[in-house]
């Protein structure tokens, strides 16, 4: 078997496995997908959002969080200015019943956040970004899974809010797929990122796992990851919403992304010793593993597919090239190799069962009935948005190798 064969029949079989495997916990599991968990009692909650250079949206975040369905006595709101250069301190420290915190120094947003911690008195820290606005009912439905006292974060479904330009609405299928393959994983204890869009943590575990990591650019896939190799749960609620506003030019897009492959790399190199680790359960069994290969999987379908159609086209272009040269009227296609064949059959069989997988996920999120216009963006979104994946995978490596991590 020749090389490219075999890294490409990995590919598939991989890809069509991870597919399945979603498909299969969604069937056992499709009953209990808004399954929601009342409190047995109210906990005292301290919501921290940390700002930097957020004017346009902060007192907008503040007055979501305010109008959340929860008694007033038990919420303290936080707000902690990260340095910014704009007027979001200005506008902030006006915001009447909240406490608020100016660092003279931007320091990231990790190292804000603990701030925020520090200085809180909840017994749960909710995480809110200052561009993020919780629906009214999010903590109701979020609170009660602390119930149990192996849950260690629970997180809610993150909304597109802005939808007017194509890149948005291609954010908006995302996220909504995001939001269905997320609460997938919280059937076989795998959540593995808690956004900063709306996250809800034990503030005992934070102070016990050192808080949110500074080194980290994506500290809340490490958070979440410091958490399961704790041997405590992540949670996912679906029916608890957030909205937060996206990226509106495939500029600022392209560099949100490098921020979340990059910190994804370096979470995964900080935790490489729980590759497969038994004692660290789904943790070091499935998360790491799973994240790591997935990663792997979409810079081999990619170059797999640039080899062998980039090999078919140089063949057939030097084929009909030589039939004119030689005065060849008779086009005949030239013998199909098996890769190239393969390639054809499986690569269709696997975007067929991705289009299951997005039809179920819109259909579970309550967004399958859609019309010409969402259709088209569907279709754009799974034909040209995931190509950009691994370019944007390649990139991320390129920095990493160049040790050009900052931001």
């Amino acid at each position: 078997m020749e090389f490219i064969t075999g890294v490409y029949l990995f590919f598939i079989f991989a890809s069509m496995y991870s597919v399945f495997l979603v498909l299969l916990i969604y069937f056992r599991n499709r009953h209990n997908l808004y399954f929601e968990r009342d409190a047995k009692r109210l906990y005292d909650i301290s919501v921290v959002i940390p700002a930097y250079n957020k004017e346009d949206s902060i007192l907008n975040t503040v007055n979501a969080v305010k109008s959340i369905d929860y008694p007033n006595d038990r919420i303290e709101i936080i707000v902690v200015d990260d340095g910014s250069k704009d007027r979001t301190a200005e506008i902030a420290m006006k915001i009447d019943g909240i406490r608020f915190f100016k660092k003279g120094y931007n320091s990231g947003k990790s190292d804000t956040v603990n701030f925020g911690i520090k200085n809180a008195n909840g017994e749960i820290i909710a995480i809110i970004d200052a561009d993020s606005y919780p629906e009214k009912d999010s903590f109701k439905k979020m609170i009660g899974y602390f119930d149990d006292p192996e849950t260690g974060a629970v997180t809610a479904s993150c909304f597109v809010k802005n939808t007017g330009k194509l890149i948005e609405k291609l954010q908006a299928v995302e996220y909504f797929l995001i939001a269905f393959g997320r609460k997938i994983l919280d059937f076989v204890d795998s959540v593995y990122v808690t956004p900063g869009s709306l996250s809800m943590y034990r503030k005992k575990l934070l102070d016990e796992v050192g808080g949110f990591d500074t080194n980290n650019i994506t500290e809340d896939i490490e958070i979440a990851w410091k958490i399961l190799k704790s041997k405590y749960k992540n949670r996912m609620c679906l029916s608890a919403k957030v909205y937060t506003d996206v990226p509106d030019n495939l500029r600022k897009w392209w560099r949100q992304r490098l921020r979340w492959n990059v910190g994804g790399f370096q979470t995964v190199h900080k935790y490489r010793d729980s590759f497969f680790k038994r004692n660290l359960n789904m943790f070091g069994l499935f998360v790491v593993p799973r994240f790591f290969i997935s990663h792997v999987l979409s810079i081999t379908g990619f170059f797999v597919f640039v080899y062998v159609s980039g090999k078919e086209i140089v063949q057939k272009s030097m084929y009909w090239l030589f039939s004119i040269q030689n005065g060849n009227t008779i086009f005949e296609m030239p013998r199909l190799f098996l890769i190239p064949s393969v390639f054809t059959f499986f690569i269709f069989l696997l975007f067929a069962f991705t289009l299951i997988f997005t039809y179920i996920g819109l259909k579970t999120m309550n967004k399958a009935n859609i019309g010409f216009k969402a259709s088209f963006t569907i279709l754009f979104y799974l034909v040209f948005y995931l190509t950009l994946y691994p370019l944007v995978l390649l990139h991320s490596l390129y920095l990493l190798a160049a040790g050009n991590i900052k931001w």
